[in-house]
């Protein structure tokens, strides 16, 4: 099975001499990516919408990997793109993504960001009142429309995924609330340049819960007849993405949630915590004499991962016998946006590093690395569980449960804050490997942090060649060099 643990192993011993050539240049830390991968999982997906409902279009999260060489990747899949800033969607454009089958996200999006979306005739998720008026503004002095969606949020979602990761619930900075969608409608019939298209709406990352998007389509389908009733017809529903990654097996995930369970009880010892200060992660709503448990928030099982949670929807029949593509039908076949974000990418890539020391706190195994979380950097938002292992991997491994720490200097840096089940206990100098990280984790929060330079980005191709995503920084890149200018001239 592609992009499995034992499928990146493989794939690892078979370009092992091309990855100690590109470790060898590069250094480490050091972030690849298999393209193989990538577009076995791209295929997935469009094999998914394919095979149900072949208008569709499934757009590549540019946030998620964002360098050219990802960008490319994806247009020569034959993917859309979502992009989030002015950059991005040029970076799209550059790459040759039809501009309608590219979606402006975002929030906060700049004058230019508007203006450059309206040129290149790309969707925009408008957000809020703001940016209607400003971009009622902006097609006043131009030949082009606006070409946009309307983004919603206010779904009762919340619990799908960590609260910083909910974006359609009512505590999001993101879209509209369902309840002004009839007036936004209503606006939107008598404007000659704002070209309604259609809904948008994003619940978040990482929804193991199939219940959530179910809900969403309803809600989304009642947004759609309404606004058809109004007099202003569908023809694109973006449904968002979010679509989860499996990080752990489902027997890893019940013995890891067993395990928390049994410590916030208070059956065990300290020696028995399995989370870094003992956070008790998706049960910090429960109380000690609570029955049966319910986990709420961000997990690392799923049971319709990637592309089968979209066939699961696809597929999903609703209370009147109806199914989703049914929904869609009648409401006459509008284009269905899909976006997986980290799924696309997270099994595509790994990250290699170094060990640099193991010790014992309170009992527990710590193994430090030769990384922070500039470099893996999802960990600030939610205390995230990604595989790992001590590399090359040896007959007689005796298997341990470890905290991962990096190297940055302030406590806060913690590569796993839940313990990880290792092959063996490594040593200082061993080399060590990350798996899932293709998505977010080697870009999202990059930094400079403690002046280290950000790593190299490769991606390895069929055949045995190699392509330089992003190169390594250098000292230089971070701090200039001793005899640069530093006065500015104010004039």
């Amino acid at each position: 099975m592609w992009g499995t643990t034992q499928d990146l192993d493989r794939r690892i011993e078979e370009h092992g001499d091309l990855i100690a050539g590109m470790t060898s240049r590069f250094g480490l830390p050091l972030h690849v990516v298999f393209t193989e991968v990538l577009r076995s999982n791209a295929n997935a997906f469009k094999e998914a919408v394919g095979s149900r409902y072949s208008n569709s279009v499934i757009a590549f999260a540019v946030k998620s990997n964002p360098c050219r060489g990802a960008v490319r990747a994806a247009s020569a899949l034959g993917l859309g793109a979502d992009v989030a800033s002015e950059h991005e969607l040029r970076l799209a454009l550059e790459e040759g993504i039809d501009a309608e089958r590219i979606v402006c996200n975002g929030n906060a999006k700049s004058a230019e960001y508007l203006k450059q979306a309206v040129e290149a005739g790309a969707r925009i998720a408008v957000d809020n009142r703001d940016e209607l008026d400003l971009l009622e503004q902006i097609v006043h002095t131009r030949s082009a429309a606006a070409q946009i969606l309307i983004r919603f949020r206010g779904m009762p979602l919340s619990g799908l995924t960590s609260d910083d990761q909910t974006t359609a619930a009512d505590w999001t900075k993101f879209g509209f609330h369902i309840g002004e969608a009839s007036d936004l409608f209503r606006r939107l019939t008598s404007s000659e340049r704002l070209r309604f298209h259609g809904i948008s709406a994003h619940i978040g990352t990482q929804i193991a819960d199939p219940r959530g998007y179910e809900l969403l389509l309803g809600h989304l389908f009642r947004l759609a007849e309404r606004s058809m009733d109004i007099g202003l017809p569908v023809d694109c529903i973006d449904i968002g993405g979010g679509f989860p990654v499996s990080f752990l097996t489902e027997a890893e995930w019940e013995a890891f949630t067993s395990r928390l369970l049994h410590r916030i009880r208070g059956r065990g010892s300290i020696v028995d915590a399995v989370t870094w200060n003992d956070l008790p992660m998706g049960y910090a709503h429960m109380e000690l004499d609570e029955g049966e448990p319910v986990w709420v928030g961000k997990s690392y099982w799923a049971p319709y991962p990637a592309s089968r949670m979209l066939a699961h929807l696809l597929d999903h029949r609703f209370e009147d016998g109806s199914t989703t593509v049914d929904r869609l039908d009648a409401l006459g076949r509008p284009t269905l946006i899909v976006e997986p974000g980290r799924s696309l990418m997270a099994t595509a890539g790994v990250t290699l590093t170094e060990v640099t020391g193991m010790k014992s706190v309170l009992g527990h195994p710590v193994v430090s690395l030769d990384l922070g979380i500039n470099n893996h950097g999802t960990n600030l938002i939610s205390p995230d569980i990604f595989p790992a292992v001590v590399w090359p991997r040896q007959p007689d491994d005796q298997g341990i449960d470890a905290f991962l720490a990096g190297r940055l200097c302030f406590s806060g840096d913690m590569i796993s804050k839940a313990k990880i089940r290792l092959n063996r206990p490594p040593r200082r100098g061993d080399r060590f490997i990350l798996y899932y990280t293709g998505a977010y984790s080697a870009d999202h929060f990059a930094s400079n942090s403690c002046g280290f330079p950000r790593p190299a980005k490769i991606a390895l191709r069929p055949g045995g060649t190699a392509e330089l995503w992003r190169p390594r920084e250098s000292f230089r890149d971070v701090f200039g060099a001793p005899e640069d200018d530093l006065v500015i001239d104010a004039g």
